[in-house]
């Protein structure tokens, strides 16, 4: 996919690309599918193999019925059913989602890829309506949460969306710095309107060849990135 060129992209620490995963449709039967269609062809020790002492420990801390599976080698997925947990907020469900995760880890004897936690409101099925999602990549033994990003999401970029992009940032800039680029993001965002209607021609490092065949989500995605970079130079210029 081509990319628009970032005038800013030769100044050390201020090109970013930010690794996305469409988490809200995730489900244990599409992933084990998918699984099963690329292992056919791959040695008896991928197959998916189920967790049950994990599972046996989650299901106390949670109360839900825990299935855990281990799929592709590196690869662990876990539904929850029926969790009284499903009803708390984001920020408390998104710290015990770190705390499985972390404990997955150790229980695991291989070096894990990712790792997928859904939360169902009742019985495991594929509604996303009654799912709550958190994907993780494993990077040093450490499991690193993924943002949510709103694949069919419309109007200027959001102020969520911002944030989300911005914290994925990590240590690479100091706080002052993360809150002065969120203002500045969020200006940018909204003097650019919708990134569907969006003329490249008002945006520098932007090209008509290029934005044009971009998809809805991949305009939000590359329009993100090219504001926060130009926030955050904007912002370390001016401390």
């Amino acid at each position: 996919m081509p990319l628009p060129d970032n005038p800013k992209a030769g100044q050390e620490g201020y090109s970013f690309f930010f690794p996305i995963f469409r988490v809200n449709t995730l489900t244990l039967r599409s992933i084990l599918l998918a699984i099963l269609a690329s292992i056919l062809l791959s040695a008896c020790d991928l197959w998916p193999r189920e967790l049950k002492p994990l599972a046996d420990s989650i299901t106390k801390q949670v109360s839900g019925e825990t299935i855990v599976w281990l799929a592709g080698g590196d690869v662990v997925v876990i539904d929850i059913a029926a969790s009284p947990l499903y009803t708390e907020d984001e920020s408390v469900l998104e710290i015990i989602a770190t705390d499985i995760a972390e404990e997955t880890i150790a229980f695991v004897e291989v070096q894990l890829e990712s790792i997928a936690i859904t939360f169902h409101q009742g019985a495991i099925s594929q509604d996303e309506d009654t799912m709550r999602d958190f994907i993780f990549v494993v990077k040093d033994n450490r499991p690193e949460l993924q943002p949510y990003i709103d694949f069919d999401a419309t109007g200027p970029l959001t102020s969520e969306e911002i944030r989300t992009f911005i914290e994925q940032m990590g240590e690479s800039v100091t706080g002052n710095q993360k809150n002065c680029a969120v203002v500045e993001a969020e200006k940018r965002a909204a003097a650019a309107g919708d990134p569907e209607t969006l003329d490249p021609a008002t945006m520098e490092g932007l090209s008509a060849e290029s934005w044009n065949i971009l998809d809805p989500y991949s305009k939000r995605l590359i329009l993100a990135q090219l504001i926060i970079t130009e926030a955050l130079f904007y912002c370390v210029s001016n401390p």
